[in-house]
């Protein structure tokens, strides 16, 4: 797992932010099946073009990167600077956003199955004009052992890089916080 902050320019995050709060999102998304916690969610690109885990209902052929790019709007190029940057040539098969407050539960999962260990790479990234580090969300991954091998804060315009097929979660939220915690997540199963 690796950090970048600042990656996407403070006038882009904050234009992204506000589009973001705009977008509908549908709550009761699960990190798995047998999650009993949920929270809000929605998938721009999750075309089901490699082998994955999804219900049927959540993916479509439609929602490739190429439409979603061809939309336009803050998130687009976002999108296209995370791609250039940490997947180079190797198109994203999964945008996805996750909104979250006090009482909105994550539950530990993998972005990717676990064949594709080693090759899948998913980046968060925390469009949030402020955290404070009370507040908790954190994002952690587990190691093979159980334990929490890494573990990143939420930072405004944070980005957390790492292996997709890793288990991994974000930790409950404070009451106290009086912020939505928002991840929009980008990934692929065959990384550079």
């Amino acid at each position: 797992m690796h950090i970048v902050d600042d990656l996407v320019d403070p006038e882009l995050m904050q234009v992204t932010r506000d589009w973001f709060q705009h977008q509908p999102l549908s709550f009761g998304w699960r990190a798995h099946e047998k999650s009993p916690a949920a929270f809000w969610h929605r998938n721009y690109v999750l075309p089901g073009t490699n082998k994955h885990h999804y219900d049927s209902h959540v993916w479509h052929p439609s929602l490739t990167l190429a439409a979603f790019l061809s939309q336009g709007g803050p998130l687009a190029e976002v999108t296209r600077r995370v791609q250039q940057r940490f997947f180079g040539d190797t198109q994203l098969t999964r945008v996805w956003a996750n909104a979250q407050t006090f009482g909105d539960e994550a539950s530990l999962h993998r972005d990717f199955p676990a064949e594709f260990a080693g090759r899948a790479r998913s980046v968060v990234w925390y469009p949030v004009l402020k955290w404070d580090k009370d507040w908790g969300g954190d994002f952690i991954v587990m190691g093979d052992d159980g334990e929490i091998e890494h573990c990143a804060m939420v930072k405004p315009n944070r980005m957390v890089v790492f292996d997709g097929t890793r288990a991994h979660a974000a930790r409950p939220i404070s009451r106290f916080c009086t912020e939505l915690r928002i991840a929009v997540s980008f990934g692929c199963e065959i990384a550079p």
